[in-house]
């Protein structure tokens, strides 16, 4: 076990607690600096009892390693991490993994392919506990009832995973954390596990932070969704916070499909190429607005030029200029236009979030 420290094993073993949610998770200025350079940046999290936080991030920004501080695999270089009022780790104390009522799922299922089924779902339980009801009841929890005799390669991969589970599950644990769990599973798979992950989390009162670079996947998980950019913490809310209300051009950036329309602000209203859009803060001078695709209504006109049409099935992307900004409109079906054709081009969304204008000015 890499990085603990040697006073580690004195510190006690969390407490068992009779509450059937998790436990309340507290992250507080968290740091971690690997290889020379810093990883984590003062990292701050409350994560209340019995709700799933999804930590959503691109590849590299510092999720993985701020799950295995959270989980005792790394010790943090600074900061606390409490669980409920029980410090995990601390300038004084850092609580050895097997004394963190933890549960984890990694990217892999990482089963034992000696061992049954039920062996593996067991494997974290007391010696007299490993066939006894609470192997089977965390395997029907996961929709796997009857399956504790057979070995883990006569399942399939989405099988597995849901093994995994299980044994997260079976251990009763205080906290889940989860690591991209579907990242090797293929895409209808994947999001008909997304719903059966958040059920079993409700079902099991967990507590939860899920671990996923798919906005999506954190959007359909998370009761609140932290976004993390370059080992910081750049939002944290709910999914229509940070999609709506986005603190941030990064944030907009990431969370979903956005155009930033040059605009001149004149308090709680902004001149776009696309017409006047309502602001939820108010602004002066030039700005660039944050207009969703869907905010944007396309009709028959001249104020716009097609330049092409991406479209989905269920829903199509128009891609136009309107006075000389490219501006990229959502609309349901086929629009029935094409390159070349003149529309014109109207907000209709709710106020919106205007950011200091950046140069260059973004292109579609």
């Amino acid at each position: 076990m890499e990085n603990l420290p040697p006073h580690a094993e004195m510190c006690p073993a969390v407490p068992t607690r009779s509450d059937p949610r998790g436990s309340a998770l507290t992250v507080r200025g968290v740091e971690r600096v690997l290889g020379g350079n810093p990883v984590l940046r003062g990292i701050n999290l409350d994560v209340p009892a019995g709700t799933v936080l999804a930590l959503l991030g691109p590849s590299g920004c510092g999720k993985t390693t701020l799950l295995r501080c959270i989980a005792g695999l790394d010790r943090p270089d600074a900061g606390l991490i409490v669980e409920d009022n029980f410090t995990l780790s601390g300038p004084d104390c850092f609580v050895s993994p097997e004394k963190r009522r933890i549960g984890m799922v990694f990217q892999e299922p990482a089963l034992f392919p000696n061992r049954t089924v039920g062996g593996n779902v067991g494997y974290g339980l007391p010696r007299a506990e490993r066939k006894g009801p609470r192997v089977e009841r965390a395997l029907a929890l996961v929709g796997l009832t009857g399956t504790a005799d057979r070995l883990p390669s006569t399942l399939s991969g989405g099988q597995q995973q849901r093994v995994a589970l299980a044994r997260a599950l079976a251990v009763e644990p205080s906290l889940m954390l989860l690591d991209e769990p579907f990242s090797a599973l293929d895409a209808p798979l994947r999001a008909e596990l997304r719903g059966e992950v958040r059920r079993l989390l409700a079902a099991a009162g967990a507590t939860a932070v899920f671990v996923t670079h798919d906005q999506e996947e954190a959007f359909l998980i998370g009761d609140q969704v932290a976004l993390m950019l370059e080992g910081r913490i750049a939002q944290v809310g709910t999914p229509a916070d940070l999609y709506e209300r986005p603190s941030s051009r990064a944030v907009a950036k990431f969370v979903g499909d956005a155009n930033f329309l040059p605009a001149t602000a004149v308090g709680d209203m902004a001149e776009t190429p696309v017409g006047r859009v309502p602001l939820a803060r108010t602004a002066h001078g030039d700005v660039e607005v944050v207009v969703r695709p869907e905010c944007i209504a396309a009709c028959q006109g001249d104020d716009a030029v097609v330049e092409r049409i991406e479209y989905y099935g269920h829903d199509a992307v128009i891609v136009a200029s309107s006075r000389g900004c490219p501006v990229r409109c959502r609309v349901m079906g086929h629009p029935g236009w094409g390159a070349g054709d003149r529309i014109s081009l109207e907000y209709v969304g709710e106020p919106s979030v205007a950011f200091e204008r950046a140069e260059p000015l973004t292109t579609v």
